[in-house]
């Protein structure tokens, strides 16, 4: 009977401590998250879905974010939520306009709510600045580590960046949505265990263009200490997008708007259904979803705060950066988003074939930055370097995957990597991923687990919790280590560590250097190794693309 009563006492003390530890009080007001567990079975305490700015619906529609009002009580953070987007990864037969417009949340993971100031990694979701989601990105792996990890929604496609080219609306406010997030964790994240002056702010595709982003804006200055840009940078072509005014007033005049001005066009836009604005994405992909990021990232001058005031090249040649230690990264067969779409129905692959001209100025992204004076000679081109005399079939995918990866990641990958560390004193390093596990990301598309090699967003999965299954071997399991180890020492350093290996800065002489890269092979191949370039980017540069440099002639 004593031996009862006193396990009910250890009990009521335990459920009273657990209780205690799932509530922070923050100056705004009170949380209250849940305990979770690792993959390894480590506790953590988990708050999903703690708003940091008033929710962006009705007049705030299209408008900057707005910091959060104060709460009363308690406000249970146990939810997961997702900004309203166009989502082409939506199984078949289910709706692709998905989440919703109440959705400026983070999710924050902690060891434990106490003093001891840990090391901050914020992860900024890709998804060409159209889809995507914090929730998506877990931190059952991660949180094996001493780190407090956060997780950013940001608004997207038209609710996020579309821009009417002048004061109305100026565009980037996904960007600074984020500006908002990076500000509250800066402010709060003290009270969750984490130390604000020692924040490293990553994010893969649409999210590694973001982190550099935020270092060439004076917006984001002091916010975030490292960086990590993983497949994706300021320069590849699908970040900046043309002709913002024109799909807005094209997305307008479907939803029976007017276009007369861009006040009464934007007033008309807020009395819309935002699915109905949504689901009129579609119209600006003309084939199978491209291309990718009909909206994205402008140059919003006409800001009263700009976010971006100059072509991110510009201020690249120029050293207008924050000065930060920084990784980038790309994988081997990147181009398989979105190329694994292409693999899923032979008829895809004979469509490219046939309607090459059609079809690659959409695939690749340079429908609006050729001139029609050029254009035939340009796709001439690209199909001779790619494909010499073959057709585009089964037989030559590989040089599809190979062409999507040069074009729309790796080539402007190095270029960018390149003028970031020669305006910086800070270190900057860069890997090269081509381990290819037992799963992709490349199978929810492809509909196979054929090996096409390590596909865009692979390197990701072993280190976040993602719907790709990475511990089913070994081997996929050391591989998580290895780079949940590489992400951690960066964050607490700047310097990362990775088995025994020296990995070498990336040159700060000059642009025409070779690359220094850490190449990944598999766990036990790990080499240090450069070259002129990864992507083909003499052939590119070689291309008259009205892009990047050449918009500075």
């Amino acid at each position: 009977m004593v031996s009862n009563v006193i396990l009910i006492i250890c009990y009521e003390i335990i459920a009273s401590v657990q209780s205690l530890t799932t509530h922070v009080t923050l100056p705004i007001g009170e949380l209250s998250g849940y305990i979770s567990t690792t993959r390894n079975g480590k506790e953590f305490v988990a708050f999903e879905g703690v708003p940091y700015a008033k929710p962006p619906i009705g007049a705030l529609r299209f408008e900057e974010p707005q910091p959060v009002d104060q709460w009363g009580g308690v406000f249970k953070t146990n939810v997961l939520h997702k900004c309203i987007q166009y989502n082409h990864y939506t199984p078949p037969g289910k709706d692709m306009v998905q989440g919703e417009e109440d959705c400026l949340y983070l999710n924050i993971y902690t060891p434990e709510l106490d003093k001891a100031l840990r090391d901050v990694i914020i992860y900024i979701h890709g998804g060409a600045f159209m889809f995507g989601s914090g929730a998506s990105y877990g931190p059952y792996t991660i949180l094996d580590q001493n780190i407090v990890f956060v997780t950013v929604n940001y608004r997207l496609g038209p609710l996020g960046f579309l821009s009417t080219e002048d004061k109305v609306v100026p565009g980037n406010n996904g960007l600074k949505d984020q500006i908002l997030a990076l500000k509250w964790v800066s402010d709060n994240i003290k009270y969750f265990g984490g130390n604000p002056c020692s924040i490293t702010l990553t994010g893969m595709s649409a999210g590694g263009a973001s982190a550099q982003l935020h270092s060439l804006s004076p917006l984001s200055k002091g916010l975030f200490h490292r960086g990590i840009s993983q497949s994706g940078t300021v320069l590849n072509p699908w970040v900046l997008v043309e002709n913002s005014l024109e799909k807005t007033k094209k997305i307008s005049l479907n939803l029976n708007c007017t276009i007369s001005t861009t006040r009464d066009m934007i007033a008309c836009l807020k009395e819309r259904k935002a699915y109905d604005i949504v689901a009129s994405v579609n119209l600006l992909m003309p084939w199978l979803y491209n291309p990718i990021s009909p909206f994205g990232v402008v140059v919003d001058k006409w800001s009263t705060k700009p976010f971006l005031k100059e072509h991110p090249y510009k201020l690249l040649l120029e050293g207008r950066i924050n000065d930060l230690p920084w990784i980038f990264s790309n994988v081997a067969s990147e181009g398989l988003y979105p190329a694994a779409d292409f693999i899923a129905k032979t008829q895809y692959l004979e469509e490219i074939d046939q309607f090459w001209d059609d079809l690659i100025p959409h695939i690749l992204d340079f429908n609006h930055t050729v001139d029609i004076n050029d254009r035939s000679s340009v796709l001439t081109k690209i199909r001779e370097f790619y494909f010499q005399n073959m057709s585009v079939s089964e037989a030559t995918y590989g040089n599809l995957i190979k062409m999507v990866s040069d074009r729309l990641f790796i080539t402007d990958i190095e270029r960018a990597a390149k003028l970031h560390s020669i305006s910086i004193q800070s270190p900057v390093y860069y890997y090269y991923f081509s381990y290819r596990g037992a799963h992709s990301k490349s199978e929810l598309r492809s509909l196979t687990n054929n090996d096409y090699g390590a596909s865009h967003g692979d390197d990701t999965v072993y280190v976040l919790s993602t719907e790709v299954n990475t511990h089913s071997t070994p081997t996929d399991q050391n591989m998580s280590k290895l780079l949940v180890n590489m992400w951690t020492s960066f964050s607490s350093t700047g310097i990362p560590k990775i088995n025994d290996v020296i990995w070498l800065q990336m040159s700060k002489k000059s642009y025409v250097d070779s690359i220094n890269y850490l190449h990944i092979y598999n766990t036990s191949c790990l080499e240090m190794k450069s070259n002129v370039t990864l992507g083909n980017t003499p052939f590119w540069e070689s291309l008259p693309l009205r892009e990047n440099e050449k918009l500075m002639r």
